[in-house]
């Protein structure tokens, strides 16, 4: 399914963002963490005990410490 915003949508994204909707569409992942991170002034982080769908978001950070847990 694909939609299309209204120009006013747009311009309201772009001023509350800080960059023009087109550049953002543009960008990957990646680019858009780096753009919030260096605008917040601080890394992306979940904060401890957050779901999606009920289950605890698991970071790659927590999921490397279980398995070397599992490994001593």
């Amino acid at each position: 399914m694909s939609f299309e915003l209204s120009n006013e949508t747009k311009k309201i994204l772009s001023e509350s963002i800080g960059i023009p909707y087109e550049k953002l569409i543009q960008m990957d992942d990646e680019e858009i963490d780096a753009f919030i991170e260096q605008k917040i002034g601080k890394k992306i982080t979940w904060p401890k005990g957050a779901k999606i769908d009920g289950l605890p978001i698991r970071t790659m950070e927590d999921i490397d410490k279980q398995i070397d847990e599992w490994e001593l």
